[in-house]
Order: structure tokens, then sequence, then C-alpha cells
């Protein structure tokens, strides 16, 4: 979402939310409102259509508050990483630093059999990177993944320039071996 499509956004949800709030306390005192909200002044009158009400001007408030949060905060990091160059700039996507990730990982030859990486942003512009993954059985798991952790923030630092605050490793499943047994 570019910046002027999330400025929109965020002025409609705040509009959503304002509106929300006014017919919220014209739920709560309906005499104020009865001249310029005549048509729903019946409405909140009603015993059965005041919960319906209700209901719905909650979800109107909640959508907007999502939808503020939202224009405010998607795109930070899937927004390409800008460098710039006496050329021109180079941008890096989210995708290409997981990628990274991913293969420093791997090529960390710790016995990773399959791994998944996520990458959300950190303050003053640095990353965290989150590798979900899955060991074979025979590995030390803590020594290994603290070479992980290593190697995937010293990759993405010399490759991107970009800081990475944190590595977070996580083993979400160990392959079981079995036992061969081989006939004569």
């Amino acid at each position: 979402m570019n910046g002027f499509i999330r400025v929109l956004m965020f002025i409609y949800s705040v509009f959503i939310a304002i509106i929300s709030v006014v017919l919220l306390y014209a739920l709560i005192d309906d005499g104020i409102f009865a001249d310029i909200l005549s048509p729903l002044s019946s409405v909140v009158t009603g015993p059965i259509s005041k919960y319906i009400y209700l209901a719905v001007l909650m979800l109107f408030f909640i959508s907007s508050i999502v939808s503020i949060s939202n224009s405010v905060t998607y795109g930070r990091l899937n927004r390409t990483r800008l460098r710039k160059t006496d050329i021109g700039s180079v941008d890096i996507g989210a995708d290409a630093i997981e990628s990274i990730a991913l293969n420093a990982a791997k090529s960390a030859q710790v016995g990773i059999k399959s791994a998944r990486c996520h990458v959300a942003p950190a303050k003053n512009g640095a990353i965290k990177v989150n590798i979900s993954c899955e060991l074979y059985s025979n590995v030390e798991i803590p020594a290994s993944m603290a070479k992980v952790q290593e190697k995937v923030k010293k990759d993405i630092e010399r490759y991107t320039g970009i800081v990475v605050e944190a590595v977070y490793v996580k083993v979400a499943k160990v392959e079981a071996t079995t036992a061969k047994v081989e006939s004569r």
C-alpha cells in the first residue's frame, strides 16, 4: 500500500470511529440527537432493535480501530529497505532478507531438515528474524541453534547492510529416527 492510500484509509477510519462514537452516545441519551437523528430515534427506543443497533455500532467501532491500526502499521517491512549509493539506490525486499536468512540457516550444517522464516521490523531501522525449523534427531539443539543464530545475523548484516537486532529460532519438530534392520 502506498503512502497516499494509507493516509486515505487512516482518515476514513477516524471518520468511521467518530461517527460510531456519536451514534453510541445517541444510544445512551436519545433526547439530544432526536432532531438530528430522528430516523434512528425509533430504532434506539425499541427493546430488541436497541441490542441489534448496539451490536452493529460495536462492529463499526471495532472495524475502525482495526483499520486505523492496520493503516498505521501495514507496510513498514513489506516496503523495501533502501540503500542509497552515489550511483542510485538499492531496494532490498523482505522476501530477499528471508531468503538470505534461510540460506544461512541451512548452510550452517547443523541438521536442519526444513525451515521457515519471517522478518519483522525492530527499532532504529533494524530487523528481527524469526526462524521455525524442523531438525533431524541427532542434533544437539542449544549449541546448533546458537550457531544458526550467529550465522543468520552475520550473513544478513554482511549481504544487506541492515542491522539485525535479534534472531529467534524455534524448533518446531525433531524428526524421529527409525532403526533400520538389515537382513542377511
